[in-house]
């Protein structure tokens, strides 16, 4: 049996499509879509959702964003999406509101690079709310060592969401910076496609992703415990 993996077409159909992202050439392009992107996504997605459960101990979930841009509230006219989006999160874990999200795991195969990540975009408002009030009782320094060893592992943080510290948190707070955050994730460029396009794929991603555990597992932690 042949691992999944994507292949040298995948990118190419990506960027044929950035060229020419209309509805009449995707149709005429379909049969290369599912070849290329869908068939060969669906395997990847499965794997990689079997190999993270044995990374992180939990069955893990997962999904692939749609093909299909939502073009209801966008300037952007343009009908498809350039790119092939998964992300995976403990099975366990529910999604809190409309935009909160479980702490997880996220792949974006771009027609030129890959990118990963891991973390939570949004806070449900009680896990921001424990979120903070560790930071606030002297965690933060926890926060920050740990962030700062996925920098040395070629991880960047997410960009604070706040220009300012929430309102009742101390602006002279030493990690004030951190409360600025109302998610939080760290992500990392591949620069090179070719990752994903041997029967090493799968477990090269996992061992990207490997530096960044201990992000998903604070996140995860102050999850189960909010």
């Amino acid at each position: 049996m042949i691992a999944p993996a994507f292949q040298p077409g995948t990118f190419r159909f990506l960027k044929d499509l950035a060229t020419n992202n209309s509805r009449d050439w995707f149709d005429r392009n379909k049969a290369d879509y599912q070849r290329l992107v869908k068939k060969p996504a669906d395997a990847i997605r499965a794997g990689l959702a079997d190999a993270l459960g044995d990374l992180t101990g939990c069955a893990i979930a997962s999904k692939q964003f749609r093909i299909n841009r939502d073009l209801r509230f966008s300037r952007d006219k343009t009908p498809y999406n350039t790119h092939i989006r998964m992300a995976f999160w403990p099975a366990s874990a529910a999604f809190e509101g409309k935009d909160a999200q479980p702490p997880g795991f996220f792949l974006s195969i771009e027609p030129d690079h890959i990118r990963l990540g891991t973390g939570c975009m949004a806070f449900s408002t009680p896990v921001l709310g424990a979120y903070l009030t560790a930071l606030e009782a002297g965690r933060g320094g926890e926060v920050t060592k740990m962030l700062d060893a996925a920098g040395s592992r070629g991880f960047k943080v997410s960009d604070p969401d706040l220009v300012k510290v929430p309102r009742g948190f101390p602006k002279d707070h030493p990690h004030a910076d951190l409360a600025r955050h109302k998610g939080l994730a760290v992500w990392r460029d591949l620069p090179d496609t070719g990752t994903v396009q041997d029967e090493t794929a799968i477990a090269t991603l996992v061992k990207v992703w490997t530096p960044a555990l201990p992000v998903w597992r604070y996140l995860y932690n102050l999850q189960e415990k909010t």
